[in-house]
């Protein structure tokens, strides 16, 4: 006979608390036939095991040939794993939920909290690893000290590490999750109430309110609630700083587009700036208002505003397109002489007289003064000479900033690049022989006592430090003393 059946009939009896009376009676069969079965002196006919199976939810193969504790203990393992899993994955999927169902005030608050709870663990934790590290291994050698305290710093901050997430992860269920899921079962309980008919739902189906979680009726964390206020009007400071920048920006951005206009004979060159200007005008218009209704607490049409940002970027990337295609027709030339124009300048020769100027061509000419020619940008005048003893310096000045703006608008729109700049070219100095030679020798004179000049500057700067050096030392022979 199989006794295996017989042992796992009588285990099974017992663990549902049964007599072999009940039993028999449930079977529809003699209390004696189940003392024969379970003393394995009688085998049940298929039906009857067949119903022991259903009546204690075990399959025949484990009932008749294996041992039924065993299976039990593997079947409760497996049972338990899977619940494992499956809690894990309703945590999961409550948490997206949740956040889905959230308003944005909600969200940020949510993840502020476990932010400021995750700080004050990662200090906790690293005080008491400190704290316990730094005590515990001062008996050891200092070689056998550094080794141990490595290996303990490092399982000791994996047990942090898993009871500060047991914690984050319990205060979030807790605080949040939970709350969640009672509001539902009340918005749940409360559609049913107010349900009529199953047709009525279907027409009319309206979206869910967004869910605040921790409202005033519940418990708050008061430090963390005032501390993310402060955090929340600090940052609405800075953002309404933000948005002045902004506003500046926006000005600047119409304003360019009004000077676009100036370019109107530059075609692709000039849509592009027009695009360019009004999509950039959008998408600052778009962002100052956000800010100003985020800063202000206003409802924002965030579709509006997205699509107003993403479609202003689109076109300013086609308008760039169109700037660079346009410039592709430009003619670049470095230098116009049309608006180089030659100037003149006559200065009295003296014995110091000297030009710093290295670009400069001496001609030898029968005049008793000096005679300076040079050709300068027509929009420019040189500044008032000084000849004194440090030798003349030949500086210009632009006094017609408007004229010049004009004429490069002008350039523009012709499609020529032309630089415009005030430096003087071509300078000739028209002077008799001898005072050439004396303008040359009072030139090298002035670079010879200024090249001595640096030199002893460099030797007193190098005397300086080693004084400085020295008195340092002797402060600290001092305080060692």
């Amino acid at each position: 006979m199989n006794t295996k059946f017989s042992e796992n009939l009588k285990k099974l009896r017992k663990e549902n608390n049964l007599s072999q009376e009940q039993l028999a009676e449930e079977l529809g069969v003699s209390r004696q036939a189940i003392s024969k079965w379970e003393s394995a002196t009688a085998y049940p006919e298929m039906d009857k095991i067949i119903a022991l199976c259903d009546k204690f939810n075990v399959n025949i193969d484990n009932l008749l040939h294996n041992d039924i504790k065993e299976v039990k203990k593997e079947e409760e393992s497996n049972k338990k794993l899977n619940n494992a899993l499956d809690d894990f994955l309703k945590f999961i999927t409550d948490t997206v939920n949740m956040f889905s169902n959230m308003n944005f005030k909600s969200k940020v608050k949510c993840l502020f909290e476990q932010a400021i709870i995750i700080l004050v663990l990662y200090i906790v934790s690293n005080i008491i690893i400190s704290a316990i590290s730094s005590n515990l291994f001062k008996i050891f050698p200092d070689k056998i000290s550094v080794i141990f305290s490595q290996a303990f710093d490092s399982i000791l901050a994996i047990l942090c590490f898993v009871a500060s997430l047991i914690i984050v992860v319990h205060v979030f269920k807790t605080r949040y999750l939970d709350y969640y899921n009672e509001i539902k079962k009340e918005k749940n309980l409360n559609n049913e109430k107010t349900t009529s008919n199953e047709d009525e739902n279907k027409s009319e189906l309206k979206k869910e309110d967004k869910i605040i979680i921790r409202d005033p009726k519940h418990s708050e964390y008061r430090f963390i609630n005032g501390l993310f206020k402060a955090i929340v009007i600090i940052f609405k400071f800075f953002l309404l700083w933000f948005a002045f920048s902004v506003a500046g920006t926006l000005v600047g951005i119409f304003a360019c587009f009004i000077i676009s206009f100036m370019f109107y004979k530059t075609g692709m060159f000039f849509i592009g700036l027009i695009l360019a200007s009004l999509s950039s005008g959008i998408v600052a218009t778009a962002i100052l208002i956000l800010i100003l209704n985020f800063v202000f607490n206003r409802k924002t049409d965030k579709k509006k505003l997205i699509l107003s940002i993403v479609g202003g970027i689109i076109v300013f990337g086609m308008s760039c397109g169109l700037i660079f295609r346009g410039a592709l027709n430009f003619e670049v030339t470095t230098n116009d002489n049309s608006l180089l124009e030659k100037q003149t300048i006559e200065l009295a020769m003296t014995d110091n007289t000297f030009f710093h100027d290295n670009n400069i061509t001496y001609v030898s000419s029968d005049i008793d003064n000096i005679k300076v020619e040079y050709k300068l940008n027509k929009y420019c005048h040189l500044s008032p000479v000084d000849n004194n003893t440090n030798g003349v310096h030949l500086w210009t000045r632009c006094d017609k900033p408007i004229t010049m703006l004009r004429e490069t608008i002008k350039l523009i729109n012709n499609k020529r690049l032309v630089p415009i700049n005030s430096e003087i070219e071509d300078i000739v100095v028209y002077a008799n022989q001898e005072n050439i030679d004396k303008m040359n020798t009072n030139k090298e004179n002035y670079n010879t006592e200024h090249t001595i000049i640096n030199e002893y500057e460099e030797e007193i700067n190098e005397l300086k430090r080693e004084n400085e050096e020295l008195k340092e030392e002797l402060n600290s022979i001092e305080y060692d003393d």
